[in-house]
Formats: C-alpha cells, sequence, structure tokens
C-alpha cells in the first residue's frame, strides 16, 4: 500500500506507536496529533483514521518522550515551531536529543535548541577548506627568510638549516650533488623557495 493511502483505525495507530488507546486521545484531544480522519456516522459512532503523517508524528513524539522529554515539554516545542510556520513540524523536522534537551534542524540545515528558542545553535556545517586555509595561513613560512642560513640550538644539532624552517642545508646540497632539479627539491621539501635552493647551490652557508 502507498503512504499515501494509508488511513490505520484508533487502535492500530496506538499499537504501532506502542502508546495505549487513551496515550493517543489524550494527544488528539490537546492538538499534539489529530488524525486526518475523525467524524461521526451516527450519535453513537465515531470515526478515527490516522494517515501515514499522522502515524509518524505518533512515532516522532513516542520516540521523544521514551527518551525522557516531558509531554509538556514536547507540545512546547511543537507550539514553538509551528508559530515559526511549521504545520506538521513533526514530521517536517530532524529531531535530536542531549540529555533532555531536544534540537531540531530546519528546512535550511541550521539547527535550534528547544531550550534557547529563536537561536541558532549550529548554523551550518563546519567548512573544512576555510580552516584548512587558516591552519596554512598560520604556519606559512616568512618571505623575508627565502634565501637564508641560520643555525638554531636545538634544530637539526645546531647544523645549518634554511632560514625558518628545518631542513639541512646539507640535505639540499646532496639532493643537488645527485642531479636534481630545482623543481624536484622544490617538490621534495614544499617550504622552500628558488631562492633558498640558488643559496645552497652558491655555497652560501
Amino acid at each position: 500500500m502507498q503512504e499515501e493511502h494509508l488511513a490505520v483505525t484508533r487502535p492500530a495507530a496506538a499499537r504501532i506507536a506502542g502508546l495505549t488507546e487513551r496515550q493517543v486521545d489524550y494527544w488528539a484531544g490537546t492538538g499534539l496529533v489529530e488524525p486526518a480522519v475523525d467524524t461521526h456516522l451516527s450519535p453513537g459512532r465515531r470515526v478515527r483514521l490516522y494517515s501515514f503523517i499522522d502515524l509518524l508524528a505518533l512515532l516522532v513524539a513516542a520516540e521523544l518522550k521514551n527518551r525522557k522529554v516531558s509531554l509538556q515539554h514536547i507540545r512546547a516545542i511543537v507550539a514553538h515551531l509551528r508559530s515559526r510556520g511549521y504545520p506538521s513540524p513533526l514530521t517536517q523536522l530532524t529531531f535530536a536529543t542531549v540529555g533532555r534537551e531536544v534540537y531540531f534542524m530546519h528546512e535550511d540545515g541550521s539547527w535550534e535548541g528547544d531550550l534557547r528558542p529563536d537561536q541558532v545553535v549550529i548554523h551550518e556545517v563546519l567548512n573544512l577548506s576555510l580552516l584548512r586555509s587558516r591552519i596554512t595561513a598560520g604556519t606559512r613560512r616568512d618571505s623575508a627568510l627565502s634565501g637564508k642560513v641560520e643555525r638554531r640550538r636545538g634544530v637539526m644539532g645546531s647544523k645549518p638549516v634554511l632560514a625558518g624552517t628545518r631542513v639541512p642545508v646539507e640535505t639540499v646540497k646532496r639532493y643537488l650533488d645527485a642531479g636534481r632539479t630545482v623543481e624536484q627539491i622544490l617538490q621534495s621539501f614544499p617550504a622552500l623557495t628558488a631562492e633558498d635552493v640558488e643559496t645552497v647551490r652558491r655555497g652560501v652557508a
């Protein structure tokens, strides 16, 4: 059966959601989750049918309740979200819980916490590319050190290194003696520049 054609009775809805019929009636009476069909065929005969969406709302509310979220709390969340323009918030949003606090993801992907209404707590997915750029910028070598050699106590046994790096002059010299090109050396040591290699080639140390 297709979802849009599904309709179940009140007892079936209660069984599927793991609730009692009394709970289902109370939730309907308080406007938390109402059945799609609620009509009196006769003075003594009332028909209540729950659609697929109604059942889904029941299940979401029941799961929140199972996670120790009070019914009053759930109703407050639903009322808040309806005021934000969601006619069926329990089935329109994604929910998550941290302890007894409930978070919900809006349609734009932002997250909001129910204990801080209208305050976005997770605005967007972290942009890793931006974070990588910040790391690169924070560790970039000072261009003024290019082509210079220094000795620093405790760095590579105090041997001469290209300034601002931990690359020994001796290592670059071995690469040059082995016939490596400037491009090959820079691929092996991305922190270096062509000016660094030329300094070693000239024997400035």
